[in-house]
């Protein structure tokens, strides 16, 4: 397991891992037996579960906020030296695994992943084979800019 699927129950402190990417909300064991009654937590917050589930994003708790969607809606956007693309967003997560990356400016609009090595066009957002249908590395893309994420990717591996 990678560091990022083990954390310490808020409640109880026992180490729990999270299973399931797609969720934040996670059960400690440990709780819900002693207690006799189910003790969920937010993997976030790391505070008691408020709200409805499944959710990628945040819990209900104030003050929950995913520190990945505060840089996606906030960043800059991105003057590419070579494409001619206005309104593009300078930070995008991985259309694959979600991971957040920063385009240099430079070069053509694609780049690699370095983390699922899949390439993708930072404009569209489309995996480079799609986006190279109806355009080149150097054109605008025939879809436009995606708009600014709101959610990150969970990558299946």
């Amino acid at each position: 397991l990678s560091p990022s699927h083990l954390s310490q129950c808020p409640r109880c402190k026992v180490p729990v891992t999270r299973k399931d990417d797609s969720n934040l909300r996670v059960r400690c064991q440990v709780c819900s037996k002693k207690k006799r009654r189910d003790f969920d937590f937010c993997w976030q917050c790391l505070k008691k579960w408020k709200g409805p589930q499944p959710r990628t994003d945040h819990c209900d708790n104030d003050g929950c906020f995913s520190e990945a969607l505060r840089t996606l809606r906030y960043c800059p956007n991105v003057v590419f030296e070579s494409v001619e693309v206005r309104g593009c967003p300078s930070i995008r997560a991985c259309p694959t695994c979600g991971s957040l990356l920063e385009h240099s400016s430079q070069e053509c609009k694609n780049v690699v992943c370095p983390r699922c090595k899949v390439e993708f066009c930072f404009v569209c957002l489309k995996v480079t084979d799609e986006c190279l249908e109806t355009n080149t590395h150097f054109e605008p893309c025939s879809d436009g800019v995606a708009p600014r994420q709101t959610s990150i990717p969970v990558w299946h591996q």
